[in-house]
C-alpha cells in the first residue's frame, strides 16, 4: 500500500507538473499595427508591435490586399523614429494608503532610468487639477525633478488629465503613448471617458493602463484595448515597478517594415502574420493613418436579397417585369375605357347565369355590384380563365363543394385566383426577403396549406352540427305529419324552426322546390352537399314512402331513433379510444418535443444532424418512420360506425 500510494504521488505531481508546463507554453504573443504612412506607394511604411522573440520576425509575411509582397527586413522604431511618452500619475489623496505614492515614484523614475536615449518622456499629475510637471524632454535629471516634485491633493480628475496628455501630442513628430496610473475612479473631471478617449484617438496614440484593482479600473482597461495599448494591475503596492517594467518593454518592442503597394488609390488592407500571430489594418492609400481606431477595419453591410438579383440577371429581371408593368397598365386602360363588352353575351347573361337571390337584386338595385368581389375587365377575364383552367382539371367542383359546405358565401373561380395570386404574392416577397429560395418554397408552401385547412375544418364542423341536430329534426318533421301538414309544409315549417345549418339547408330545399325542382332531388342535394349518409338514408325513405305508401311519420321517428342509438354508441367508442388516441398524439409529439429540448440546451450536441451528410440521412428517416408510425396508430382507433 505505501509503494502504491507513493506511485501514485508521483503520478499526480508528475500531471501538475506536465499541466502547469502546458499552461506557461500557452502563446499569449501579441502582435499589432499602430501606424501606416502610405504617401509613397512604392515604400510603403507599416510601424507594429510584437511581443515575441525579435527572430520570429524572420518569417514576417505581408499582404497588401489579397497578395503577398516582398517586404524589406523589421527593424526597430527607435532607429528611425523618436518615442513620445507621458507619464500621466494619479496624485489623489488616496495614493498615500500603503505608501502608494512612493511606490510609484520609484517605478517611474526606474522607468526613466532604463529609458532609450531618443525617447522624450513627459510628465504629468492630477487629482483637484491637472498639472504638466514637465514637458518633453530627453533629459533625465528634469524628468526625476519633476516625478520627485508630485504633491498630493483631494479628487481624482483622470479623464481630464488624459485630454491634457494627449493635447501635449500636438505640433510633435513623437511617436504618441500615455502611460497612466490610477488608484481609483474618475471624480471631479469635466470630460467624460468618451471625450478621453476621443482625445486619445485624435492624437493616433496608445494608451497604457496601470493601476491596483478598483471600480473604475475597467474603464481604463477598454480605453487601452481600443486605442491598441495594454493594461496591467499591480496586486499590491510592491509589484507596481513590475508592471511599469511590463509596458516599457512592450514599448521597446516596436518595429517598422516597408513595402511596395500596387494600390494607389481607395482603401486598402494591410496583413502581417509571424507564426500563429495575425494583425490586419485598413488605410487609405496615399495618406498617412496612426491609432487602432483609425487603422481598424470597418466591417461592410452584407446586402440583403437574393445574390441573383443584384448582379446582371437582376437587372434584366427587372426591365422585364417593369415592361409586364407597362403592359398591363395599358390594357387595363384601354379594356376600362374601350373594351367593355356590349354583345348579345352581355345582354343574355343575367338569364344564362341562374337565378339569383332577392338579397343580389336588392344590393344591384341600391347601386351596389352584387356579389361579385371582381368589377374591372381584366381581373374578370383572369377570374373566367382560372375557373376554365380549374374546370378541366377537375377540381372546380370539388372546390365549390367545399365551399357549400363551410358555407362560405364564395365563387370557386375567384377564390381559385385570388388564392394562386396571393401564394405567388407571398412567395415573392418571402424571396425578396429572406434571400433563400429553399426556405421562401418552404414557407410558402406551409402557409399555402393553411386556407384548405381553415375550410375544411370549417366544413367538418358545420357537418358534425347538421349530424348531430338530424335525429331531432326528423323528429320535429314527424310532428308536423302527424299535425296533418304536408310533406312540403313540414320541411317549411321546420325550417323556421331548427337552427342552422340545418335550417338553411332546409329553407333551400324550400326555394329549390318553389322554383320547380322534385322535392326529393334537393332532399339529395342536400345530403350530398353536407356529405352526410344520415341524410341520405331519411331521403331514401321519404322516396319509398312516397312510391309504395305508408305511415311517413312513423318511419321518421324510426329513422331518427335509429341516428340516436347510433351517435350513443359513436359517442361510447370515442370515450373508449380516448386514451389510444392521447396517446398517439403524445408519442407523435414526444421525439419533436424532446428534439427542441435539446437543442436549446445543448446546440452542439445536435448540430451533426443538421450539418453532417449521414445526420441529415438519419433525421429524414426518423421523420418518415415517425409519419408511419403516427398513422399506423391513427388508424388503429379509428372506428367506424
Amino acid at each position: 500500500m505505501r509503494r502504491a500510494a507513493a506511485g501514485l504521488f508521483v503520478l499526480l505531481a508528475l500531471a501538475a507538473t506536465l499541466g502547469v508546463g502546458a499552461a506557461s507554453a500557452q502563446d499569449d504573443t501579441r502582435l499589432g499595427i499602430r501606424e501606416v504612412d502610405a504617401t509613397n506607394a512604392e515604400g510603403v511604411e507599416v510601424t507594429f508591435f510584437y511581443s515575441g522573440d525579435r527572430d520570429n520576425l524572420k518569417g514576417l509575411t505581408v499582404r497588401d490586399g489579397d497578395r503577398v509582397v516582398n517586404s524589406s527586413s523589421a527593424v526597430p522604431l527607435d532607429d528611425q523614429q523618436a518615442i513620445g511618452i507621458v507619464l500621466l500619475i494619479d496624485a489623489s489623496q488616496s495614493m498615500e494608503e500603503n505608501a502608494l505614492i512612493e511606490r510609484v515614484k520609484e517605478a517611474a523614475l526606474t522607468f526613466v532610468e532604463e529609458k532609450a536615449v531618443t525617447d522624450e518622456i513627459a510628465v504629468v499629475s492630477f487629482n483637484s487639477e491637472v498639472r504638466v510637471e514637465q514637458e518633453f524632454t530627453t533629459d533625465k535629471n528634469e524628468l526625476i525633478a519633476a516625478i520627485d516634485k508630485i504633491a498630493l491633493a483631494p479628487t481624482t480628475g483622470l479623464y481630464d488629465g488624459i485630454v491634457r496628455s494627449a493635447a501635449l501630442f500636438e505640433d510633435t513628430t513623437l511617436q504618441p503613448n500615455i502611460v497612466v496610473f490610477s488608484d481609483g475612479e474618475d471624480a471631479g473631471s469635466s470630460a467624460n471617458a468618451s471625450q478621453a478617449q476621443g482625445a486619445v484617438e485624435d492624437r493616433g496614440a496608445a494608451l497604457f493602463a496601470i493601476g491596483v484593482a478598483n471600480p473604475g479600473f475597467q474603464v481604463l482597461e477598454s480605453m487601452a484595448t481600443d486605442t491598441g495599448g495594454t493594461s496591467g494591475v499591480a496586486s499590491n503596492a510592491s509589484t507596481v515597478d513590475t508592471v511599469f517594467a511590463e509596458v516599457q518593454a512592450s514599448l521597446r518592442k516596436q518595429y517598422v517594415v516597408t513595402y511596395a503597394s500596387s494600390e494607389d488609390a481607395g482603401t486598402v488592407q494591410v496583413t502581417l502574420s509571424v507564426g500563429s500571430q495575425q494583425a490586419t489594418a485598413e488605410y487609405a492609400a496615399g495618406s498617412v493613418q496612426a491609432g487602432a481606431s483609425s487603422l481598424r477595419p470597418q466591417p461592410v453591410d452584407t446586402p440583403s436579397g437574393p445574390a441573383f438579383l443584384r448582379g446582371s440577371g437582376g437587372l434584366l429581371l427587372a426591365i422585364v417585369l417593369a415592361g409586364l408593368a407597362a403592359v398591363v397598365i395599358v390594357y387595363m386602360i384601354g379594356t376600362s375605357f374601350f373594351g367593355r363588352e356590349n354583345s348579345l353575351g352581355q345582354a343574355l347573361r343575367p338569364y344564362s347565369e341562374g337565378y339569383v337571390a332577392a338579397e343580389a337584386e336588392e344590393d344591384e338595385g341600391d347601386g351596389k355590384r352584387g356579389q361579385k368581389l371582381v368589377q374591372t375587365p381584366l381581373l374578370q377575364r383572369a377570374v373566367d380563365a382560372t375557373g376554365k383552367f380549374a374546370d378541366r382539371q377537375g377540381f372546380l367542383t370539388k372546390v365549390e363543394a367545399r365551399l357549400e359546405q363551410a358555407n362560405l358565401p364564395l365563387r370557386p373561380a375567384e377564390a381559385l385566383f385570388f388564392y394562386a395570386a396571393g401564394v405567388a404574392l407571398l412567395a415573392l416577397l418571402l424571396l425578396a426577403l429572406l434571400g433563400n429560395p429553399i426556405g421562401a418554397i418552404l414557407i410558402t408552401v406551409l402557409v399555402a396549406l393553411v386556407p384548405p385547412a381553415v375550410v375544411s375544418t370549417m366544413a367538418g364542423r358545420r357537418r358534425k352540427a347538421f349530424n348531430s341536430l338530424l335525429p331531432d329534426t326528423l323528429q320535429l318533421l314527424a310532428s308536423t305529419l302527424r299535425a296533418g301538414f304536408s310533406l312540403m309544409q313540414g320541411v317549411e315549417a321546420v325550417s323556421r324552426e331548427v337552427s342552422e345549418p340545418v335550417g338553411r339547408e332546409l329553407r333551400r330545399v324550400v326555394t329549390e322546390a318553389r322554383l320547380g325542382r322534385p322535392l326529393e332531388e334537393s332532399l339529395d342535394g342536400v345530403s350530398a352537399r353536407m356529405g352526410s349518409a344520415d341524410f341520405g338514408w331519411a331521403t331514401m325513405a321519404i322516396r319509398i314512402q312516397r312510391e309504395v305508401g305508408g305511415n311517413l311519420a312513423e318511419l321518421l321517428v324510426t329513422v331518427a331513433e335509429t341516428m340516436t342509438e347510433r351517435e350513443r354508441l359513436r359517442r361510447d367508442v370515442n370515450a373508449l379510444v380516448a386514451e389510444g388516441k392521447i396517446s398517439a398524439y403524445v408519442l407523435g409529439l414526444l421525439p419533436f418535443g424532446l428534439g427542441f429540448f435539446i437543442y436549446a440546451s445543448n446546440p452542439d450536441y445536435m448540430k451533426p444532424l443538421f450539418e453532417e451528410t449521414i445526420g441529415k440521412g438519419l433525421m429524414i428517416g426518423a421523420v418518415t418512420l415517425m409519419l408511419v408510425g403516427f398513422y399506423w396508430m391513427k388508424k388503429t382507433i379509428e372506428i367506424d360506425i
